[in-house]
């Protein structure tokens, strides 16, 4: 009796683990991260626990840290750099599971040329060396990946900000910063969650247009949480009559998002109206621009990974903008062709 009950009782005592089986979220990352100007508020890695925990399988239960520093950068070398700081420390012994890396949004000072700035930002930095941040990002992955518990990462592509006081402009973000993240975290095998398309509303900005308000740390947790729990997130249909629009530097145009009804809609007479035109349709390169003629419909492109980088509607002839070169799939209706951008 007495081996059998020790047995029974252990038996429940491991049940009872696994239902409580945790996982552990490390959210690293600058100021966006931390929570600067909403400091008596809910910053995000608290809304993204909320929102892993609503979605998580049953005796699965999310536990995530902020481990946010105001100001930081991931270039190594930088006297602001986040390598040197106590939440760097405190991120690796925390032993996370999963790790958010959301840096690099100062990194772009560098790249800042100082006019409209009464702050006398001038970082120095020469454009050549480049090659330095992309091998300090590479270096920042490695250090979380080869850590005992080998954690899932995840790289943000870093949010719209325009605040040229603090020397921070979305040119910068958009053709330097994002495609270096891009390029070290495919490379790298590194999950990607892209903000920079996906937190697209002015208002959930505060007046310094870099950090999130109180509604925008919110919506930036349920893109992250979508992101980690593989939930397809519908990107924007480009349309010029969107009034809640963030302008980029780049000049490409992020829109609000747009309901999956309505951005899966196939209806059979969209279906009728691409076929009568697959005929004449034409995909092809025009500069920096992915040209789509003779097609009504919606047009998806996707990199090689297969993740959606843009979609937007067409009717008749359609130019896409992108930013940087490299391979793309394009999608339009029954035809799908990959393209290089030089």
């Amino acid at each position: 009796m007495g081996l059998k009950f020790i047995l029974t009782m252990g038996s429940a005592l491991l049940a009872v683990t696994l239902a409580n089986a945790q996982t552990k979220v490390a959210c690293v990352g600058n100021s966006i991260t931390e929570g600067y100007g909403i400091w008596d508020k809910t910053k995000y890695p608290e809304h993204l626990q909320t929102f892993l925990n609503q979605d998580a399988a049953a005796g699965r239960q999310y536990e995530v840290m902020n481990f946010g520093h105001s100001g930081r950068m991931f270039h190594k070398a930088s006297a602001e750099s986040y390598w040197s700081s106590d939440k760097f420390a405190a991120a690796l012994n925390y032993g996370a599971n999963i790790v958010v890396i959301e840096l690099g949004t100062n990194d772009s000072k560098y790249f800042f040329d100082g006019k409209g700035s009464s702050s006398g930002y001038n970082y120095m930095y020469k454009p050549e060396n480049k090659a330095d941040l992309a091998k300090d990002y590479e270096a920042l992955i490695d250090t979380f990946a080869h850590q005992p518990q080998a954690p899932t990462i995840y790289a943000t592509l870093q949010p719209y900000a325009q605040n040229t006081e603090w020397g921070i402009v979305d040119t910068a973000i958009v053709n330097i910063i994002n495609p270096i993240i891009k390029e070290v975290a495919t490379r790298k095998g590194v999950k990607i969650i892209d903000l920079h398309s996906s937190f697209n509303k002015k208002e959930w900005l505060l007046d310094d247009m870099v950090h999130p308000n109180e509604e925008g740390a919110k919506e930036l947790a349920r893109i992250i949480a979508n992101g980690i729990l593989s939930k397809t997130s519908e990107p924007a249909i480009e349309s010029s009559s969107s009034g809640n629009q963030l302008q980029s530097s780049s000049s490409e145009t992020l829109q609000e998002p747009t309901s999956s009804a309505v951005a899966e809609k196939d209806s059979s007479e969209t279906n009728a109206l691409q076929l009568r035109t697959a005929a004449n349709q034409r995909i092809s390169i025009q500069g920096k621009a992915i040209a789509v003629d003779n097609y009504v419909g919606e047009i998806s492109v996707f990199d090689l990974n297969g993740n959606l980088i843009k979609r937007v509607s067409s009717n008749g002839s359609t130019q896409i903008q992108l930013n940087q070169a490299g391979a793309y799939i394009i999608k339009a209706g029954f035809q799908t062709k990959k393209l290089f951008l030089k």
